[in-house]
């Protein structure tokens, strides 16, 4: 039996993501292919558009086996705690032979060549990095300058969203010694944050023709199916822009000192985003008054999340040391229970389809009891927060829904 593994966020699923699903199919000729996604929230800091169950949807439609949650204290972190959560379930699994990416480069050895520099860390690359870091530059440009002086023009890879990925899933898997072989697919398309409308556009597009109330394009018709169904239903779409107030007096009852205590709080930020959020009227302000050569939209946006769920540094890097703690089971298509009954069997870690048998699933696996409820908090903190922006509100229905079948 030939398993591929793949990491997606479906946000909401499109003709790309079809694309690298096909291709990675005629690939790796896998007998079942089980991905692992993220919930309610995603790794550039925002609001899914529609909830995880209508993207689990959207995912067995396209012909996907089984799909996993990510633990949302992964989904939002930066590339390396967002690989370090996906690659780390799709291990634990002991059953996953490949895992195919998508990328920029389609250069999987040079992509090798980088992680293997990161988790080597050899001398001039940490003297290259610590240099770039006092010269005031972020940690990921800071980082591909100290890449180039070892590998050179290779470092361009590193431009590049999906290939960024890509580099942090391939620094997972060797990190955890994984047999998983990687491949990587060109990503073709709309780049990353494009927002124009095409064939095959980006997720940014979509969302925006969503905010706009514009034709989707660029979607399988079962996507813009379940899109409008879940529409129509008052099941999102939820934006970005929807969190502000929310987010906005949460900082202000934080204050400054409040604010230091979440995780990823430093360099002065604290100060930023106290006195912004006295002064921006909307997200658009927020972010363009915040934003610095070092903070990004996208690393402010997720400590925008940090800040809405009291993230603690001490669950992060718990998290990122010992890995996701359990497989919450989204959904399965029917004729593929064999690949459950083997991740059921070989997985280190245990399956979860219910919150009726968590604690005793994690007694039979031998799991960190503690971290593993830790974990589990935050997404069910997560999901019962998201559904407040659904007009038919309904806070208690993460773990009262049947897996997907």
């Amino acid at each position: 039996m030939r398993v591929l593994g793949i990491i997606v966020e479906y946000n909401p699923l499109h003709n790309g993501h079809l694309y690298h699903l096909k291709s990675a199919i005629d690939l790796v000729k896998p007998d079942f292919v089980v991905a692992v996604m993220s919930g309610n929230f995603v790794q550039r800091g925002e609001p899914a558009i529609v909830d995880k169950f209508a993207r689990t949807e959207m995912a067995l439609r396209a012909g996907i086996d089984a799909v996993f949650e990510i633990p949302s204290i992964y989904a939002f972190q930066d590339a390396s705690g967002f690989a370090t959560g996906s690659v780390g379930l799709l291990n634990s699994m002991n059953v996953v032979d490949d895992l195919v990416f998508g990328s920029e480069s389609n250069d999987v050895e040079s992509i090798s060549e980088i992680a293997s520099v990161i988790v080597e860390e050899p001398e001039k690359f940490k003297e290259e990095l610590k240099k770039h870091l006092k010269e005031g530059f972020s940690f990921p440009n800071a980082r591909r300058f100290a890449i180039s002086s070892i590998l050179e023009e290779k470092s361009d890879n590193m431009r590049y969203s999906n290939n960024i990925l890509g580099i942090e899933y391939l620094v997972a898997l060797k990190r955890l010694r994984s047999h998983i072989r990687p491949h990587t697919i060109k990503r073709i398309g709309s780049n990353y944050n494009d927002e124009k409308m095409s064939e095959i556009p980006s997720a940014t597009a979509i969302r925006k023709a969503i905010f706009q109330n514009s034709e989707l394009r660029g979607l399988p018709d079962f996507s813009i199916e379940i899109l409008k169904r879940e529409f129509k239903e008052g099941r999102g779409p939820v934006f970005p822009e929807d969190l502000f107030d929310f987010f906005r007096k949460k900082v202000l009852i934080l204050e400054r000192e409040g604010l230091e205590s979440i995780y990823g709080f430093n360099e002065g930020l604290a100060e930023r985003f106290f006195t912004s959020a006295c002064k921006s009227g909307n997200l658009k302000e927020f972010l363009e008054s915040v934003k610095t050569k070092r903070f990004t939209f996208t690393r402010i946006k997720r400590r925008m999340i940090y800040t809405i769920f009291d993230v603690e540094r001490e669950l992060i890097l718990r998290s990122n040391d010992h890995g996701p703690q359990y497989l919450r089971l989204l959904g399965f298509r029917q004729e593929s229970r064999e690949i459950l009954r083997a991740i059921s069997d070989r997985s280190s870690i245990p399956v979860i389809s219910n919150m009726s048998g968590f604690k005793n699933a994690l007694k039979s696996k031998g799991v960190d009891v503690a971290l593993a409820q830790d974990q589990m908090k935050y997404d069910v903190k997560v999901s019962n927060f998201y559904r407040l922006y659904f007009k038919s509100q309904n806070c208690d229905g993460d773990f009262r829904k049947p897996v997907m079948i």
